[in-house]
């Protein structure tokens, strides 16, 4: 099979698998702000915060660093899934006494409890790092896209069991700890046919990869930083109940499509690793990725945008019907994401991690102070505003800094990537708008409305699709025609 071929099964794979990974966290985070009070989704978020916090360093970097290598020995292997270990207990350790500090920063006495719950996942999840890793780097997407879909299915499952028996903030974390205890065995059962850790920790083998890793896991806190910071002030200065409904606009608008998008970036950070001495094709490579991804995400960020009112009473509930706005602006955010998402993987694979980071930094540096004084002065939507303000004043920079000093100058196709999708996406935008605007809620339901303008933005976009002459959309419509074609052959159809 070639390259491309396994990039492609590899992306099949994934995308069944993201597809489904994201729509149970959906329906998740749907029923919990059902069944919790604002200020117990609240709660949840803030361990959200700080669980994810810690996780940026859970292995440094060790599992990119083991992806991006060519050749990686046997005792290095070893040496690195014990430091991994080392590192898990070293941060459910700091964790576990720190827990009474998160409280004290949010304000919230219950939170101590709920974090030393959550800090027990960090003993857990080292133990299966490494298999993920040499799985990825075999290209092995399909038992990594199976091992997912069964731990999403347990995390959904006893979090609905938890929430139903009255268990409140409790409930996601005794989700996540149940669903990484399955991760965990799944990847060893199947991760061991290609190594198996002898009890060796040498701290010289690691050292190389360490200096790689240290750099992404660096990397990987400012974008924790540019994520999340906004929550993080959210929380601190309006209280629980708002970071509940801001988190929920936060996750429809930017987290949920961001976690559709590992679907092409996880399995192409191997490929660009193979391809990244060979310039021309990596920029060929990596500017068709982004058309892909802003395909994907430009009709969910802006058609969400226009149907944001009904979506809310019918997802949530009209008790979160004022983070509509918050809702609105978050969605552009999540349209500037998903152009930049693809940049890390290229950084990564290229070892321009270190340019990554001061990008990063200097991007955080300024998000830092204007979700702050956002914050103050216009609540959560402040903090969305001031998000929204330095993604956009980024954009131009991140080109300027990281994607020419790769590929070399290529403005245009760098246009051209974003403009495509953006102008197949307008059509639709501008059909739901006007027909949302018609529709009288009142009269016909938020429900029947919210699935008429999804019915119609949907056949509005696919018959814009098809009649589209642009190469990106005669690649995409190849790519899934040729995947229909060996479906009906598998199946006997012709």
């Amino acid at each position: 099979m070639s390259l491309r071929e396994k990039a492609i099964s590899g992306a099949k794979w994934s995308a069944a698998s993201m597809i489904s990974i994201v729509s149970v966290q959906f329906l998740q985070v749907a029923i919990l702000a059902h069944l919790l009070r604002p200020g117990e989704l609240g709660l949840a978020s803030m361990v959200s915060l700080v669980t994810t916090l810690a996780d940026m360093f859970l292995d440094m970097g060790l599992s990119t660093a083991i992806v991006q290598r060519k050749n990686v020995a046997a005792n290095e292997l070893s040496s690195l899934y014990w430091l991994n270990v080392l590192f898990g207990a070293v941060l459910g350790g700091l964790l576990l006494a720190g827990s009474g500090l998160a409280a004290w920063f949010f304000s919230e006495p219950e939170l101590k409890a709920l974090v030393g719950l959550a800090a027990l996942m960090f003993f857990v999840s080292p133990h299966g790092l490494l298999y993920q890793s040499l799985m990825a780097r075999e290209l092995m997407f399909d038992m990594l896209s199976k091992i997912e879909v069964a731990s999403s299915m347990v995390l959904f499952i006893t979090t609905l069991v938890a929430a139903l028996r009255g268990y409140g903030a409790y409930s996601p974390v005794i989700g996540a700890l149940t669903a990484a205890v399955c991760r965990v065995v799944l990847l060893n059962l199947n991760g061991r046919k290609l190594h198996k850790p002898g009890l060796r920790l040498r701290f010289s083998e690691t050292r190389s990869y360490l200096s790689f890793g240290v750099f992404q896991a660096m990397d990987s806190m400012v974008n924790y930083l540019n994520v999340n910071f906004g929550g993080i002030v959210a929380g601190r200065a309006l209280g629980a109940a708002t970071l509940g409904g801001y988190n929920l606009a936060l996750n429809c608008a930017v987290n949920f499509p961001a976690r559709l998008n590992p679907f092409f970036t996880r399995v192409l950070f191997p490929v660009f690793s193979i391809i990244q001495d060979d310039i021309a094709k990596l920029r060929q490579n990596y500017y068709k990725l982004t058309g892909f991804i802003a395909m994907f995400n430009f009709p969910l960020v802006f058609g969400l945008m226009v149907v944001a009112p009904d979506f809310v009473v019918c997802m949530f509930g009209e008790k979160w019907l004022w983070a509509t706005p918050v809702l609105r602006v978050l969605c552009l955010v999540g349209a500037f994401r998903c152009i930049g998402n693809p940049v890390a993987s290229l950084m990564m694979a290229t070892a321009n991690i270190r340019v990554s980071f001061w990008f990063n930094l200097t991007k955080t540096t300024a998000m830092l102070p204007a979700i702050i004084v956002g914050a103050y002065l216009g609540g959560a939507l402040g903090v969305a505003i001031s998000l929204l303000t330095v993604e956009a004043m980024m954009l131009l920079p991140m080109y300027r800094f990281m994607l020419k000093r790769v590929l070399g100058p290529s403005f245009g196709e760098f246009c051209n990537a974003c403009f495509v999708p953006l102008r197949m996406t307008i059509p639709m935008v501008a059909s739901v708008l006007v027909v949302s605007e018609l529709l009288d809620a009142s009269s016909m339901g938020h429900v029947l409305k919210l699935v008429t303008e999804v019915t119609l933005g949907a056949v509005v976009f696919g018959v814009t699709f098809l009649l589209d002459r642009s190469l990106l959309c005669a690649e995409i419509r190849g790519i899934v025609f040729k995947m229909v074609r060996k479906a009906a052959l598998r199946h006997g159809l012709q």
